[in-house]
């Protein structure tokens, strides 16, 4: 059921991504580009097979970020550059078949000239503050020469030899564009899942919600972007009938206690206390637990988001979906009904 539920949003992804803006170092990703939105929602596809892995990498990462990013600050290195570790090495002193050592996978003869010890009894590529200098140094040099970080980053893979044959071989200084050997064709697509799996999980992880969807209009959907069909922008999502009420008996109910929000805002999140037990999606909450999502304002009422794709929607206590501005303002008793 979660695989199923993961390939079915990540193939709603990939038209979403097109009405959002992705960058990497400020540099614009073109996601209005079909090859480069499918090859992004693969590449992210193949890191969520590690889901279970994901929370505990980026639980390690958060002890090595704040004393990489001064360093990257220092030599004027774009900040999102501290995700290039996590792609090389996931944070570990690891060796690779190459040779390449130490969180930034730096090969010995490049640490050397890079000004770092390198013997078998002791080896800097496996210091974090030194190897971390020491990595942007030559980032800051295949910058450099390339006038990119996009292909800085790509040439920290490939070598900045083999991009810049490319470069004067295709005729071209676009990276999404160049044809270059697998790893290297991936190696940016890599760090640009990485960083969004870490910065926005809520967009491919069940249970995280989906908070990313723009109200549109009071007669369309909560959760849709462009709804015009000659835009090539357009896409569909979750559809809440606003006011609809229930037609058939739902397969599950769930007991809730809205939490107040007497100065809500549209797009503000809304909290929910859970009075049962929910098992939804593959997901199991005890009660009591406090789950929340996104809330939009549609004809007075308030639909929310709980991050369960359209199989579990917020109702009041009539049955009929989202709840009256008026009530969020003053709490009180909600349902959660699974299958609507």
């Amino acid at each position: 059921m979660i695989i199923r539920y993961l390939i079915l949003f990540l193939c709603l992804y990939v038209n979403t991504v097109k009405a959002q803006q992705l960058d990497f170092c400020g540099e614009a990703v073109p996601m209005e580009r079909d090859f480069v939105s499918y090859r992004l929602m693969d590449v992210i596809k193949g890191q969520l097979r590690h889901q279970n892995f994901l929370p505990l990498l980026k639980a390690k990462s958060e002890q090595y970020f704040p004393l990489i990013v001064p360093i990257l600050k220092q030599y004027q290195i774009p900040e999102d550059f501290k995700y290039l570790p996590v792609v090389e090495s996931g944070f570990t002193n690891a060796t690779s078949p190459v040779g390449a050592q130490g969180v930034w996978q730096l090969m010995p003869g490049t640490a050397a000239e890079l000004g770092l010890v390198v013997g078998d009894g002791y080896d800097e590529r496996n210091h974090l503050l030194k190897a971390t200098q020491a990595a942007c140094v030559l980032l800051r040099k295949l910058y450099g020469q390339l006038q990119s970080w996009t292909l800085a980053a790509a040439a920290y893979n490939a070598g900045a030899g083999n991009i810049s044959r490319n470069i004067r071989k295709q005729g071209s200084k676009d990276y999404y564009q160049l044809m270059l050997n697998n790893e290297t064709a991936q190696y940016i697509y890599k760090i640009i899942a990485v960083k969004q799996l870490f910065e926005s999980p809520e967009l491919y992880l069940p249970g995280f919600g989906f908070n990313v969807f723009n109200k549109n209009a009071t007669n369309a959907s909560v959760f849709a972007g462009s709804t015009n069909p000659d835009n090539d922008l357009a896409f569909n999502t979750i559809r809440i009938t606003v006011g609809k009420k229930r037609t058939k008996t739902p397969a599950q109910t769930y007991n809730a206690r809205l939490h107040n929000s007497a100065s809500f805002t549209d797009g503000q999140l809304v909290s929910v206390q859970l009075l049962d037990d929910l098992q939804a999606d593959g997901v199991y909450i005890s009660r009591n637990t406090n789950i929340s999502g996104r809330g939009w304002l549609v004809s007075n009422r308030i639909y929310v988001d709980l991050g369960f794709g359209n199989t579990l929607v917020l109702c009041d206590n009539d049955g009929n979906k989202g709840v009256p501005l008026t009530q969020l303002k003053e709490g009180g008793a909600v349902k959660l009904i699974k299958g609507v």
